[in-house]
């Protein structure tokens, strides 16, 4: 993050978006613009203006992830191979975005916002709205079907005309970082759909995107802080990358998407691509965050190629690094709101395989690797909108749209094998450390950040620490080996405290040891059944108590509670439920000692 004294964001009480992971991540409808004739005559004066070598046709809608010429192919698809599958579920989600009822009131920001209230309530509007909005149009897009056309036509309008009084606004860290996702929202509509406006509502929509687009492009794109280098971190490409698809989307219609594009363009290709991720491929502020960089790259990139020809895949494949989802993604993903870690470890209930999988497909489309494929392929709700668990006070829940994208990327002609050879993995940048025993879905596998460990079997994580008791982040890395089937992962400190695991891959096991005063306390995700000093679940896994002494085991001792806002704002979660929670008191030494065994 920027470091400088300039109204940069940064991670601060007033800023609890930026830099944090969301843990424990007045207007009436109005019927026409008054700048719609403004509008009209630049979209004019534009094409009057373009460079010699460019058509019309170029600038022609849709133009951003897909043409007119690809639509018949892409319907085809909705009746085979793969893309029949994830078609099944996009038009279960647009189903349900049918019985929704689009915003007609702006949440106006309010201030003081001391528990930061407004600022999640307009965090989640926007992303709800305009996931819903590009989910529609997607639908449509993707079928021809006029239900999903008129309902992506209203929610496309009405997230324009409920948000339009963000050009009123100066910009700052918590706007842009919802701002820039209604623009690209509401872009995506337009071109998408855009046979199903009138032009009066095609000018009024480029009229909204303009008029906030030059606001911000001004008052935060162009200043020096969110221009220069040390702005290129997860909010910066959200930002920029959200703009970038909102000026291709308006060129050769709206005079200034050309300036908006090139400065994007550079910003890419200078900051957010070469210093998005560390140079082992992590993401600095958080695994979740990985993730949303690769969305946000790829959300510009696609378009960028498909509009102008310029392909920074090629030049930039290095920096499309993946390896940190090739170490995390330990089961399958099932339909509905999943727990922390349900199948990618260290992560939370939002920052799962439906985060995750739409990526793979693109990295899998653009790098021909089987591994990707089928990694993304274990997730069993491709297609479908995003539901968290993440719901303010108000009702705003956080939403994400990646189905159409995943429909988009998904190429059935790279093989889907699991042909990577690599079984662990060590990211320094992010202190965090991977080993699995297979790529079996559900096999062992061992997580460890800072200390603080997941050990996920037989598709569920059956040890999460910490659990009610601090976490072991005061242990910092010491070693890491992994020859002849036995991979070993060791965080300790000075005073000779230490975790470590142990995975043994012919033994199918991984011997977790722990040296540190007081009682140890983890939690898991299905209660076991326990039988002395051991826990058996119903998926075959067994953990054996080598060294300490179980003192408590309750089968619904732990019920984490979802707050944001530097913890101020509890969360209503949809899902919530008490998991067990185990207890152990370490031997006399001071070390407690686990096996895990699971073979699928």
């Amino acid at each position: 993050m920027d470091t400088s004294t300039v109204a940069a964001p940064r991670q601060s009480a007033a800023n609890p978006l930026v830099g944090k992971t969301l843990r424990s991540a007045e207007t009436p409808l109005r019927r026409q613009s008054p700048m719609v004739g403004l509008a009209v005559l630049w979209i004019a004066l534009a094409r009057l203006t373009l460079p010699a070598n460019t058509s019309a046709s170029e600038f022609a809608h849709p133009r951003l992830y897909f043409t007119t010429n690809d639509l018949s192919s892409l319907r085809a698809d909705r009746f085979r191979g793969e893309r029949k599958l994830v078609w099944r579920n996009l038009a279960q989600s647009a189903d349900w975005c049918l019985t929704r009822t689009p915003r007609a009131k702006w949440i106006a920001p309010v201030s003081p916002d001391p528990r930061y209230e407004n600022l999640y309530d307009r965090f989640y509007a926007i992303m709800g709205d305009l996931a819903i909005t590009e989910h529609l149009t997607f639908a449509y897009a993707l079928s021809g079907d006029a239900k999903y056309g008129e309902a992506a036509r209203r929610w496309t309008l009405a997230s324009c005309r409920a948000w339009q009084r963000e050009a009123d606004d100066h910009p700052d860290s918590g706007k842009a970082y919802a701002v820039s996702r209604l623009l690209k929202g509401v872009a995506v509509g337009y071109d998408a759909a855009f046979d199903r406006f009138t032009e009066a509502e095609r000018a009024e929509i480029r009229d909204t995107l303009a008029r906030v687009g030059r606001k911000y492009f001004t008052e935060w794109f162009n200043t020096p802080a969110i221009a220069g280098p040390g702005y290129h971190t997860h909010h910066a490409i959200v930002e920029w990358g959200s703009f970038g698809v909102v000026a291709l989307a308006l060129l050769g219609e709206v005079p200034e998407a050309q300036e908006w594009l090139d400065a994007t363009t550079r910003k890419f290709e200078e900051q957010l691509l070469p210093n998005g991720l560390a140079p082992d491929g992590a993401q600095t502020e958080g695994a979740t965050f990985w993730a949303s960089t690769m969305q946000y790259r790829l959300f510009f990139m696609d378009p960028l190629r498909r509009v102008t020809g310029k392909n920074l895949f090629q030049t930039f494949e290095q920096q499309m690094n993946a390896d940190l989802a090739l170490a995390s993604i330990a089961a399958r993903k099932r339909s509905g709101l999943d727990e922390h870690h349900a199948n990618v470890v260290l992560e939370p209930s939002y920052g799962q395989l439906d985060y995750y999988a739409p990526i793979l497909l693109a990295l899998a489309r653009e790098y021909r690797r089987p591994i990707f494929q089928h990694l993304a392929r274990w997730d069993e709700s491709l297609g479908g909108i995003q539901h968290t668990r993440y719901v303010t006070p108000h009702g705003e829940e956080l939403l994400f749209e990646l189905g159409g994208y995943a429909y988009l990327w998904c190429d059935t002609s790279v093989r889907d094998q699991a042909d990577e050879k690599k079984l662990s993995w060590h990211f320094p940048s992010a202190d965090e450390t991977y080993a699995r025993v297979s790529w079996q879905p559900g096999d062992l596998l061992v997580g460890v950040r800072k200390g603080e460990v997941v050990i996920h079997a037989g598709g569920q994580a059956v040890v999460i620490e910490p659990g009610a008791s601090p976490a072991s982040t005061n242990l910092s890395f010491q070693n890491f080996s992994d020859e002849r089937g036995t991979a070993s992962i060791r965080y300790g400190n000075e005073s000779g405290q230490f975790v470590s695991a142990e995975l043994d891959r012919r033994a199918h096991k991984v011997i977790l040891r722990r040296q540190q005063p007081g009682d140890w306390q983890w939690w898991c995700h299905d209660p076991p059944v326990r039988s002395g000093n051991t826990l058996k679940w119903k998926s075959g896994v067994s953990l054996r108590l080598r060294q300490g002494e179980f003192t408590a085991y309750d089968p619904a001792g732990h019920a984490p509670k979802l707050s944001v806002g530097n913890g101020l704002l509890d969360l209503l979660d949809p899902a919530r439920r008490a998991l067990p929670l185990i207890k152990i008191k370490p031997s006399p030494g001071g070390e407690t000692e686990l096996e895990i065994f699971f073979k699928p």
